[in-house]
């Protein structure tokens, strides 16, 4: 369990100095696959909050870590952030920036009650106005769901990009 929680919080600090590695140029318009990217994690997220906040009523606290955890790793880290990631020292545009830093510190004070220190050092590298994360709001989530027809398109591609990696993976062919 230790060797898990190190791994986890090494995967939360990588993704946080990815992100925060960035070049932005106000210049570029969003592309397409971004927006798509953007709207299909939001509608991750909503999800998340909304399975978190019943499992905190029902105190149900493991099952809350674990839909947070699964969140930040699976499709945060290991989807999103390559959807959205800008080409080898290229620099991404400022909607989707400031889109991946909203839902960064969602996901930070989502994982606030279960890891408090590294969410706290984070959200105050990330965040100017707001003193500490332990005073901060809770994320809320939307109902709507109007992006049913992309979701299956993503996960479409989801599938297509496993198989291709387990097809690479079993003829050992390098990245």
């Amino acid at each position: 369990l230790c060797e898990q929680g190190r791994n986890f919080n090494n995967k939360i600090w990588n993704a946080f100095r990815l992100v925060k590695g960035w070049t932005v140029d106000d210049t570029i318009a969003q592309p397409e696959a971004s927006a798509i990217a953007v709207k299909w994690f939001k509608m991750q997220l909503d999800k998340t909050i909304a399975e978190v906040d019943d499992s905190f009523s029902k105190y149900r606290l493991s099952e809350a870590m674990m839909a947070v955890y699964k969140l930040f790793w699976d499709e945060f880290s290991s989807w999103y952030l390559e959807m959205v990631k800008p080409g080898y020292q290229q620099p991404i545009d400022k909607a989707t920036y400031e889109a991946t830093l909203g839902f960064f510190d969602a996901l930070l004070r989502l994982l606030h009650p279960f890891m408090p220190f590294i969410t706290e050092e984070i959200f105050c590298t990330l965040q100017s106005e707001e003193e500490s994360i332990m005073i901060s709001a809770w994320p809320e989530y939307t109902e709507e769901n109007t992006f049913a027809k992309e979701e299956a398109a993503v996960e479409t591609i989801k599938e297509a990009v496993r198989s291709i990696r387990n097809i690479r993976s079993e003829m050992n062919v390098a990245p």
